[in-house]
């Protein structure tokens, strides 16, 4: 039987960056960003976490980072395993927070045995007569294959110069022949070990979450085979990769925005760059009037000049404009009038057009046919206003439980082609249709990547849309079908 395995190690939670090239100050974005990685993408049967989760168990407000630790945790749609590190403390202070796990946890015909190693000199660890036992115990009425895993760095020290070890391995290993414990994976060395396979197992060290590229592995065991991928939270730099609809604190959905920690994450997270672009609608109306409608049944004259921040946004945006541009996401009333003041859109580079809601969508009586026309209609308002991008395209549909009209795909891609509008890709509470950006890059369309982040482990959060690009056959040479900043000034 096939079991996958996450396995996340070496957080290293803290205030303050321990080196140069170590980002535990991020811990928690990291986590975050991994867990809905590993849940949308990885779907695995168990997540282990291999310690070191904070740098510092030991600091007065250790509790305090590892619950948040622990929020995010919760978050993840597979069984867990959390061991601590030599970095988090008293074990008995990181179960206050952490679930402790038994002896050994059988998932899928395979048996899991975590080991809390002791800490010895020089980072070193060694393991118990009463834990060698326990190997020994774990196989005595169990056929199938078993894991063992520690946080120390694991493995028979001939096949690596890895510094780090078990000052007894020679007792381990005979124990796991005796045992017939074939795999082992463990944590601690950063820069990780993807497999050393003799002819006692196969040995496992998983790279740390908090150096770049901001790694966790997936591996999986399969017919006596135990193989590991490595998931790097880090896009790829040589792409280039740019995120144009970013949101801000300003946004009345905004779950923790920040703008200053936002442009560290795009370059931490390896963009060429990113824009902020703000709903107009939350920079002219009321939290209130926003979300009764009211701005979409009155249009602007129904703003009262009171409530205008769009010069708190712009003013909020200038000191990190450069490096990141300045956008806005506007909608049009059912009048057909795009939310913006004609002097605020001088004021910004570009605009993302959104369509958040349609008349025949709302309330007990919805017409997708008629909504369909509505939609078709707000879009040419919309593409001879001078958008740049249509952001998530059908997702007001999606939003009202209704499947995304096919018969637009042709007519919305021929205004997209005839205005030079580019298609944003947008996972954001949405699942983009393949075939709708299939058709778009046959037809010359750009494609623009949205991570439409409204909390910080979304920015440029992009695997899934490179997901579905290389299924629609587009890889390495993205250049020529994505929509970036050297676009703006297109004639």
């Amino acid at each position: 039987m096939v079991m996958k395995m996450a396995v996340i190690s070496d957080i290293h939670y803290s205030d303050e960056d321990m080196a140069l090239k170590s980002k535990g100050r991020l811990g928690d974005i990291l986590l975050l960003r991994a867990v809905h990685r590993i849940n949308r993408m990885i779907r695995p049967d168990v997540t282990v976490l291999l310690g070191d989760l904070l740098n510092d168990g030991s600091e007065p407000d250790s509790g305090c980072k590892r619950r948040r630790l622990m929020e995010c945790i919760w978050k993840l749609e597979s069984p867990v395993i959390v061991i601590p590190g030599n970095h988090d403390g008293n074990a008995d202070d990181f179960y206050r927070d952490f679930p402790r796990p038994p002896a050994w946890i059988d998932i899928r015909g395979h048996r899991l045995v975590p080991f809390l190693d002791a800490e010895e000199p020089a980072f070193n660890a060694r393991r118990s007569a009463a834990d060698l036992q326990r190997m020994l115990d774990a196989r005595a009425d169990f056929n199938g294959p078993i894991i063992q895993l520690q946080h120390t760095a694991l493995f028979p020290p001939e096949l690596h110069p890895c510094p780090y070890n078990y000052n007894n391995i020679e007792e381990i290993t005979t124990q796991m022949r005796k045992a017939n414990i074939r795999y082992s994976v463990s944590g601690h060395y950063h820069p990780g070990i993807d497999g050393l396979t003799t002819d006692t197992g196969t040995f496992i060290v998983a790279p740390a979450l908090c150096e770049e590229p901001f790694t966790f592995m997936e591996i999986v065991i399969d017919n006596e085979r135990m193989t590991a991928t490595r998931h790097p939270l880090q896009m790829p730099p040589h792409l280039k990769l740019f995120d144009a609809h970013v949101h801000t604190p300003m946004a009345y959905c905004s779950e923790n925005m920040d703008v200053v920690r936002t442009v560290e994450l795009a370059a931490a997270f390896g963009l060429a760059g990113m824009a902020f672009s703000e709903h107009s609608g939350h920079l002219y109306f009321t939290r209130q009037t926003y979300w009764s409608g009211h701005c979409l049944t009155a249009g602007l004259a129904g703003a009262d000049a009171a409530d205008n921040r769009m010069e708190d946004y712009l003013a909020l945006i200038d000191p990190v404009a450069p490096p990141a541009r300045i956008a806005l996401e506007v909608d049009c009333d059912f009048d057909g009038q795009l939310l913006v003041h004609a002097h605020d859109r001088n004021r910004v580079e570009f605009l993302l057009g959104a369509i958040h809601v349609l008349p025949s969508l709302r309330g007990d009586r919805i017409d997708p046919e008629k909504a369909a026309d509505e939609f078709l209609a707000e879009l040419q308002t919309m593409v001879r206003s001078e958008i740049e991008i249509l952001a998530h395209p059908f997702r007001v549909f999606r939003r009202a439980g209704q499947p995304a009209p096919e018969r637009l795909y042709a007519p919305v891609i021929r205004l997209l082609k005839d205005h030079g509008v580019a298609a944003e890709m947008n996972f954001h509470t949405n699942t983009p249709d393949p075939e709708f950006f299939a058709q778009c890059l046959r037809a010359g369309v750009k494609v623009s990547l949205g991570s439409d982040a409204h909390n910080l482990y979304e920015v440029g959060e992009f695997a899934p849309h490179l997901e579905l690009l290389a299924q629609s056959g587009c890889q390495d040479d993205l250049r020529d079908i994505l929509w970036h900043e050297g676009l703006l000034n297109r004639g």
